[in-house]
Parts: structure tokens; C-alpha cells; sequence
């Protein structure tokens, strides 16, 4: 099928769209604000209603990757971009930046628009690739556990305002799986998605390592806290682990000379990212991700080569943790990282978020099957040291452990069955499919779901437009490459949901 083109009135109205903007956010005026503000909307809208969708959403997902979020920038007062308005305009709700009523924002206006097209457009081209029923339905049942906790939480007295923060982009993860969905039809889509996340990766490894020369910084010498502790924001480590995913992805399943290419180049600048960004749930999200794929990949030369220099290094690397461990030397920073992470006497962080672990277990034992429900908070068995956050008992760093208390086993069951189909389809397709960037673009989406899962369960992952625009269109390309491999055969399923009734419908054979 081929990829049906942009029209040159769209092209035109976007470079408008893009000029004003960038102007606008140059010269950072309220007034010129105001005029340009209503212009770009009108033009955002049109380009929207006439593009194809497939460039709406990877546009979208380039603007949630890649714009500077307020609500996640780690020093505001230290530095941003010119486009740092942009961005507070398509990310953040419109009455957090200009005031008023207004609780959405431009992604909002956005959205709405792509899905006013997919209902305006519902013929399917000839040739276009499907999606599983099950993922669609996975994705019904994510509104449904997500409106379950709504009414749980009435009954339990929730305030409606806290259950608003709670779930924030929890439910914008299905609606943009549905578009995406929708978007991609082609089987050559995955390799458009895969550019997105590793040039949205790519700029920002480059803005964390301009950040972290450029901008002064200062050490409290009784805290010893850096007044600039990550470059750009948490949520980026998100992204640095995923664009890492895709670049072992290609040489492990021998993509070519280009992608050997894309890996020397790329691969430095994003280890160099992460290094600015300072946060060590990164290096953990590599070593668990970068383990998984490896451990599930095939075996081929360069693996069977990896595999003899990995047994040699085993001792070296045994006896460099075991030394390090209690040490302080900058030698050993990556042990130092990985022990902050696993040792609550190594760090007061983690000994701050043992002690908030251990109230949503006590509360979830309290709520085990429906949970607290949204607009509640969990209970401070515990008392826990004093933060200057109004969300900490309704949004808590654990997100995973939130889930279970506010959801309950019943509602994280419902509320994660996307994501587990997404892994599904990820496995399934890898083992199916027979060209080298498939099989690498498999492994990305896999990679992607579970960068954002460790995220999750590291610290406040489940709020973060990073984390919907990279684990939506993962799982779409997922189903994509299960359909166009065989590793999921559409008519046999629509046949058999005759004869076998629900187990077929549930993707059961």
C-alpha cells in the first residue's frame, strides 16, 4: 500500500504555522502572544483535518518527545529554550500558563482534531494493514478501569480535583494507541516511528550536554545538593533508554553498515545524555532491558562472539562491584549509581521511598480488590518527612504500587492489559518476522514498554507525555508487524469467533 501523500496547501499552512510560532517564542511577548496564539491554532486544525493522520501523530509524538514541559523542567529559573513557551502551550493545560478556566491544552486541541478525523474518515484503505480486535478491546478496558476508579473513589469521598492529577495522561495511553492504530497502515511504518524516537532522542541527549557545559551550577556545602541536579528532565531517561534499545536493536540483529553507522554516531551522544542528566534510573533501565532483549534474542556470529567476551569479563566485572560497593571513588560512580538504587542506607532518597512503599502496600492490604479509587490518597501509616508537593499521597513516585492502591487488583489488572498485549505482540512478532529491521523494530516496541514500566515503578513514569508517545506507537507498531509477519492471522480469527465464541473474540485459539 502506498503512503498517501501531504497535500501542498498542508505543507504550506505547517511551515506558517511553524515560522509564527517560532517567532512568537523568540520574542516571548504576551500581547504578540495573544494575536499569534489563535492564528496557529486555526492553522494547526487545518493542517490536522487535511494531512494523512499516519503524519499527524508522528508529528504529535515529535512534539511530546521532543518540547520542553514546565511541569518537568528540573531548574525553570536556570535556563530554557526559546521554544520553552511552545512547548508550555502544547504540553501543559492552557490555565497554568495564561490563567482562567481553561484545564486542557494544545496536545489537548490536537487530539480532538485527530480523533474528529478518524471518525469523519472511517473507510479503510485497500490494503491497509489492520489491527488485532483483542488490542482494541484491551484498550475499552483501559477507560473501563479507569471510569471503575472514578466511581470507587465517590464512594470512598474523593475530592474530584485530585482525581483529575491522578489521571492525567493515564488515560491519554489508549487514546493515542487507538490513532496510532489507525495512522499506520503500511508495513514500512515502524521505520518512520523508529526515526521519531531516535532523533527526539538524539536532541535531547544533545540539549542535556549543552545544559549541563553551559549552565552554572552551584553545591550546597551542608546539603550537598546540586542546584541543577538533572539537565533536562526526569522523563528523559525514558527516552535516552529507548533510543539506546533501537541502536543495539540493529547491530544484535545486523541491520547493515548504515545502522553500524547510526550506532557510532548515536550511541556516544546518548550515553554522553545521560551522563548530564545525572539520574540513575537510566543506567537501571538499560542493564534490566538491555538483559531481556539479549537474553530473548537469536543467536547469531556477532552474539556468539559477545557471548565468549562476556564469560571472560564476568570475574573482572564481579570483583569491580564487590570492590566499589562501599566505595567512594569516582572510579566506581556506576556501582555507587546502582547501590543508591537497591540500598536504602547508601541513599535518603531511597529510604524516603521505602517509606512511602510501605504505606500504599498497608493501604492496598486494606483495599486489595477495587483500591482506594481516584481522588483519594493512600494512608501515612508511617509518618513520612515533610514535602512541598500537594500531590505526594494521590500521585506517589511508585507508580506501579499506586496503581494497585488506587486501582486495586481488579482495576491494575485492566489498567495494564494494554501493555501486557503490546508485549505480546512485540515477542510474537520478533519470532515471526524475517528481515533484520523488522525484527530490530520488534524489539524497540518490547524495549519501549519496558523502559516505561521501570519508569513507572522508579519514579512517577505513568504522568508523562514521554512516556504515552513512546509506548502508544510501539504497541501499534507491534500489531502492525504481528499482521504483516503472520505472526497474527486476521481471517482465521474472524472465522473462527463464529464457531468458538468468546475465546476466539479474546484472541484465544
Amino acid at each position: 500500500m502506498a503512503v498517501e501523500r501531504v497535500p501542498g496547501d498542508v505543507k504550506l499552512a505547517f511551515t506558517a504555522l511553524l515560522v509564527l510560532a517560532s517567532l512568537a517564542s523568540f520574542i516571548d511577548n504576551g500581547v504578540i502572544g495573544w494575536i499569534v496564539a489563535p492564528i496557529c491554532l486555526l492553522l494547526a486544525w487545518f493542517c490536522v483535518f487535511r494531512a494523512p493522520l499516519r503524519n499527524t501523530m508522528l508529528v504529535l509524538m515529535f512534539a511530546g518527545l521532543v518540547l520542553e514541559n514546565p511541569s518537568e523542567g528540573p531548574a525553570s529559573s536556570l535556563w530554557s529554550t526559546p521554544f520553552a513557551p511552545m512547548g508550555a502551550l502544547m504540553l501543559v493545560h492552557f490555565k497554568s500558563v495564561i490563567g482562567g478556566w481553561m484545564f486542557f491544552g494544545g496536545m489537548d486541541l490536537m487530539l480532538v482534531a485527530a480523533i474528529a478525523v478518524v471518525m469523519l474518515r472511517r473507510g479503510v484503505a485497500r490494503g491497509a494493514l489492520g489491527t488485532p480486535k483483542p488490542m482494541i478491546r484491551l484498550a475499552q478496558l483501559t477507560y473501563a478501569s479507569i471510569a471503575l476508579a472514578w466511581l470507587v473513589g465517590k464512594w470512598h469521598g474523593g475530592n474530584s480535583s485530585f482525581a483529575v492529577w491522578q489521571m492525567d495522561r493515564v488515560i491519554y495511553l489508549p487514546t493515542v494507541f487507538l490513532l496510532c492504530q489507525a495512522a499506520f497502515t503500511t508495513a514500512k511504518d515502524y521505520l518512520a516511528v523508529g526515526k521519531v524516537a531516535l532523533a527526539a532522542s538524539v536532541i535531547r541527549a544533545t540539549l542535556a550536554v549543552y545544559v549541563r557545559l553551559t549552565v552554572p551550577s552551584t553545591i550546597d556545602p551542608e546539603t550537598g545538593e546540586n542546584s541543577l541536579p538533572y539537565a533536562t528532565t526526569h522523563n528523559d531517561s525514558m527516552l535516552f533508554a529507548v533510543g539506546s534499545v533501537i541502536l543495539v536493536s540493529m547491530i544484535l540483529q545486523g541491520a547493515g553498515r548504515k545502522a553500524t553507522r547510526l550506532v557510532w554516531l548515536f550511541g556516544p551522544l546518548l550515553i554522553a545524555g545521560m551522563l548530564a542528566n545525572n539520574r540513575r534510573i537510566v543506567w537501571v533501565e538499560i542493564i534490566l532491558v538491555f538483559a531481556t532483549v539479549y537474553l530473548m534474542t537469536d543467536t547469531n556470529a556477532f552474539k556468539r562472539k559477545l557471548n565468549r567476551v562476556m564469560v571472560g569479563l564476568l570475574p573482572i566485572v564481579a570483583g569491580y562491584v564487590a570492590v566499589g560497593w562501599g566505595s567512594t571513588a569516582g572510579v566506581f560512580k556506576p556501582v555507587q549509581v546502582i547501590r543508591s538504587a537497591v540500598d536504602s542506607s547508601a541513599d535518603s532518597s531511597t529510604a524516603w521511598r521505602d517509606l512511602e512503599n510501605f504505606n500504599l502496600v498497608f493501604t492496598t492490604r486494606n483495599f486489595p480488590l477495587l483500591g482506594l479509587g481516584y481522588g483519594t490518597g493512600f494512608w501515612e501509616m508511617w509518618p513520612m518527612p515533610s514535602v512541598p508537593y500537594e500531590l505526594e499521597k494521590y500521585v506517589p513516585h511508585d507508580a506501579i504500587l499506586g496503581l494497585y492502591c488506587y486501582y486495586g487488583v481488579v482495576g491494575f489488572a485492566g489498567i495494564t492489559a494494554l501493555w501486557v498485549g503490546g508485549v505480546y505482540f512485540a515477542v510474537r512478532s520478533y519470532h515471526y518476522c524475517k528481515a533484520p529491521l523488522e525484527k530490530a523494530a520488534a524489539l524497540g516496541c518490547l524495549g519501549s514498554i519496558l523502559v516505561y514500566y521501570l519508569q513507572c515503578f522508579g519514579d512517577m513514569g505513568l504522568g508523562s507525555w514521554t512516556g504515552v508517545y513512546l509506548v502508544a506507537p510501539s504497541i501499534a507498531v507491534a500489531c502492525k508487524l504481528a499482521i504483516n509477519s503472520g505472526a497474527w492471522d486476521m481471517n482465521v480469527v474472524a472465522r473462527g469467533a463464529a464457531r468458538r465464541g468468546f475465546a476466539a473474540w479474546v484472541g484465544i485459539r
